[in-house]
């Protein structure tokens, strides 16, 4: 057994394992209110395969609450949960929660999930975990060798946001595989429109915070030609296969769209926009210093929740008494809470900020598929974090699950680059002295 083959099976036990540990911890996660709005709108694969028009926009319905949602909201985590359900035969709730009302009404108006239909949500998304770690080795490994890939796929498996974002029946952990294989497409597939085209527009339809990283692979498919031979003709060519399958992935997931494509996609705007404004609006009316104004604020509260702040199960304080003993019994475990504190959140930091510098000045000398990788790395990372800062002042924690890949990436390069200094500084001290 030659060593490649070796450590392909050290790599798929070392996933199947964590992969275990990572499912088998699906109901110890505290119950967010979201995961019923998602449990309720995954209703909408039953009506699609009755009847598709069930779904069209209809503009004479514009207080219709399925069709807020089916506007305001990414789709492919409402078909992921309505396919998990109809796999395990369990029906949807008919009603969502109502965020003006308290626990107890909520209850007992049906809008608590079964524990049943609660974990059955959650496997439906949750699947996607072990494809996460695979395409997070590959996409670190391709940018420097085995131990980047190693160190990134840890640092994504323990990492505290991910286990406990990405294991709700909500849009995290399709946006975190998405992602994940949209950076794997740049950087194996960067002449190839169609590749890049269906993983940004999967990303794009887990969550449209990943809007930069869809006009990047945009950008590239634009360019690629010049690689070789500078064509306009062929430009031009990649450039609209790439636009055209986008838009026509998205069309696919949004059926919303199909009867006005234009005037629905205008509503979706104005829809997602008022949803923006109503949650600062909320969050200002419970502590106005909560709301990032300003882009120096965006900044240090993306940097607290990726490495600094203690997993929020919650994003508002509307039913911390009725979580509370789910919350404590979850964080009992230390694994949950994983270098979240000060030292674990500065090393992480100083890690990543170095893996960047280094990864950027070390570019310059790899040879030039090497090269490109690292530096479309580079300006996914730039694009993304410049992106969620200018569209998104809401501090929930969640929403800086798309950097989360980046940060383990860089992290890992960090770490890369550590030992490749610590190996040049003993080979320097170890080499014998020749003599004059």
């Amino acid at each position: 057994m030659n060593q490649s083959h070796t450590h392909r099976i050290v790599l798929f036990l070392f996933i199947l394992l964590i992969s275990i540990y990572y499912l088998s911890g699906l109901p110890s996660v505290p119950f967010h209110p979201d995961e019923q709005t998602y449990l309720f709108m995954s209703g909408d694969f039953e009506r699609f395969v009755a009847n598709p028009s069930q779904l069209y926009w209809d503009p004479n319905q514009s207080a219709d609450l399925r069709q807020k949602y089916r506007l305001r909201d990414a789709p492919l985590a409402r078909w992921l949960i309505g396919i998990g359900r109809q796999l395990a035969r369990t029906p949807p709730p008919q009603v969502d929660w109502d965020w003006t009302k308290d626990w107890q009404t909520n209850q007992s108006n049906g809008a608590l999930p079964s524990e049943k239909l609660l974990l059955v949500g959650r496997w439906s998304v949750a699947f996607l975990f072990p494809f996460s770690l695979w395409l997070m080795f590959q996409v670190a490994k391709s940018g420097g060798g085995n131990l980047s890939g190693w160190a990134a796929m840890i640092l994504l498996a323990s990492h505290a946001l991910v286990l406990l974002h990405t294991r709700r029946a909500m849009a995290e952990s399709g946006l975190l595989f998405s992602v994940l294989l949209t950076l794997w497409a740049i950087q194996r597939f960067a002449d190839r429109p169609s590749w890049l085209a269906i993983s940004a527009a999967l990303a794009f339809n887990a969550k449209q915070s990943t809007a930069p990283l869809a006009i990047l692979c945009f950008g590239i498919a634009l360019v690629a030609p010049l690689k070789t031979n500078p064509n306009p003709r062929k430009q031009f060519l990649q450039a609209f296969a790439y636009g055209v399958l986008f838009v026509l992935v998205t069309l696919a997931l949004n059926p919303v769209l199909w009867s006005n494509p234009v005037r629905a996609a205008i509503a979706a705007w104005q829809e997602r926009t008022a949803l923006v404004e109503e949650q600062v609006a909320a969050i200002r009316r419970v502590d106005a210093e909560l709301v990032w104004e300003s882009y120096p604020q965006r900044a240090f509260g993306i940097i607290a929740h990726l490495c600094f702040t203690k997993p929020a199960t919650a994003d508002l304080k509307n039913y911390l008494a009725e979580t509370q003993a789910a919350e404590q019994a979850y964080f009992a475990n230390p694994f949950h809470s994983l270098f979240r504190n000060l030292w674990g959140g500065a090393i992480c930091f100083f890690l990543s900020l170095f893996g960047f510098a280094f990864s950027s000045l070390q570019a310059r000398y790899l040879p030039f598929t090497q090269k490109r990788i690292v530096w479309l790395m580079i300006l996914a990372t730039v694009l993304q974090a410049i992106g969620q800062m200018i569209f998104i002042p809401i501090p929930f924690q969640r929403y800086v699950i798309p950097l989360i890949p980046f940060q383990c990436l860089w992290a890992a390069k960090g770490l890369e680059g550590l030992v490749q200094m610590i190996r040049n500084i003993i080979q320097k001290f170890t080499q014998p002295i020749s003599s004059p």
